[in-house]
């Protein structure tokens, strides 16, 4: 088989709402899941040996090959499958590390996904996700790349009924990179079930932004503990003109973004943001639907 080439889009966390926690110390939680068009990309060509190579925007932060998920998402499905065959992965890093938009967990859902067709395993989609399920939370719904509600840990999806309306999205991160674990540490919220406010129905974009309007990311007075800049990124994705239609931090944390309907405000509050903050990761993307 010719060599593959992979898209791992980043996700977003439209609203996270922390909702209890488990007698293990994890966190459950309910949350609207997308993804959109910025993504990393993974090559895959047939190889005696397993290797991975790092290059791309954000190569440098991603850390030592052998600590990928990349990797380690390979290492599994060898490990269940009992492969031998080998693999070289090349992966560019578009989606800043530790910035709350599941880059590392959409790398390894690309390699079981591109592996599995090299190796010719021909694993079904459940054999799949059990072996995401091992890598980390976000890697099953990385893997199903499709707009969902996750609960639980992350690890009961629920498809949307109906598509979602075109979104463009304005990525904003700081530099700066935050721990999930920090993050959940400084979470001191009170938890309680979820109030079921965000329904899945055909919307129009407006009366979908309204929708959210009742939602919010739990874990947001946490990752400003933590690291104050995130609370800098808000405000000034806030105080933009013409305004966003939502802001809010994805995941835990560092980066968050801005919603619009319309391309040209979204590329107005670009051009605003990368003249005052021109150390800041700016990106214009879009909501795949």
């Amino acid at each position: 088989m010719e060599a593959l080439t992979l898209h791992a889009p980043a996700k977003l966390n439209l609203y996270l709402h922390i909702t209890g926690k488990r007698a293990d110390g994890y966190h459950l939680m309910e949350s609207l899941v997308v993804f959109t068009e910025r993504a990393d990309a993974l090559r895959i060509e047939a190889s005696a040996g397993l290797s991975l190579s790092v290059d791309g925007t954000f190569a440098d932060a991603s850390g030592a090959s052998h600590d990928n998920l990349v990797i380690k998402a390979a290492q599994a499905l060898q490990a269940h499958t009992g492969c031998k065959r080998g693999a070289k992965l090349t992966l560019t890093k578009n989606i800043p590390v530790g910035a709350g938009l599941g880059g590392g967990s959409a790398d390894a859902a690309a390699a079981l996904h591109g592996l599995n067709q090299l190796w010719q395993l021909t694993l079904d989609m459940i054999e799949l996700q059990t072996i995401a399920a091992t890598l980390g939370a976000d890697v099953p719904m990385c893997l199903m790349g499709e707009p969902a509600i996750a609960r639980g840990i992350g690890d009961q999806l629920e498809l949307l009924p109906h598509p979602l309306p075109p979104l463009h999205v304005l990525l904003v991160h700081p530099r700066a990179a935050l721990l999930t674990k920090d993050v959940y540490a400084a979470f001191t919220q009170r938890t309680e079930a979820s109030s079921q406010s965000w329904q899945p129905a055909p919307y129009d974009a407006a009366s979908f932004m309204g929708s959210l309007q009742g939602t919010r990311n739990h874990l947001q007075p946490a990752a400003i503990a933590v690291n104050p800049v995130v609370a800098e990124v808000l405000m000034a994705l806030e105080t933009l003109q013409p305004a966003a239609d939502l802001v809010r931090m994805t995941g835990s944390g560092a980066c968050c973004f801005a919603l619009y309907r319309h391309r040209e405000e979204a590329e107005a509050a670009k051009r605003q943001l990368t003249r005052y903050y021109p150390d800041w990761f700016v990106a214009l993307t879009a909501i795949a639907v």
